[in-house]
């Protein structure tokens, strides 16, 4: 729960399960009021706590990938009707 209360923290678990796998830049795009920093703040603590993974390939420039686990997709799943809600309510402000 600590987790999910952060800044940004459930917006970028749908974020990312909205798409198979999302690059670092990728996920700042469809983020644009959040800092670098709190992205990948948030997505090292989705990693240790189960919720993505992280891929690196062995690429120049390197290139890597975030995607949800089965946990995160899970959890992904229980927040849309949230983060729905709250859209509906901040369109008739």
């Amino acid at each position: 729960m600590e987790t999910l209360s952060r800044k940004y923290a459930m917006q970028l678990v749908s974020v990312v399960g909205a798409h198979e796998s999302l690059r670092f830049g990728e996920i700042e795009t469809h983020l644009p009021t959040a800092s670098t920093s709190t992205i990948s703040k948030r997505l090292a603590e989705f990693e240790q706590a189960g919720l993505v993974t992280r891929t690196q390939y062995d690429e120049i420039p390197p290139r890597v990938e975030y995607a949800l686990t089965d946990e995160g997709e899970e959890l992904r799943e229980q927040l849309e009707p949230l983060l729905a809600w709250v859209q509906a309510r901040s369109d008739t402000s």
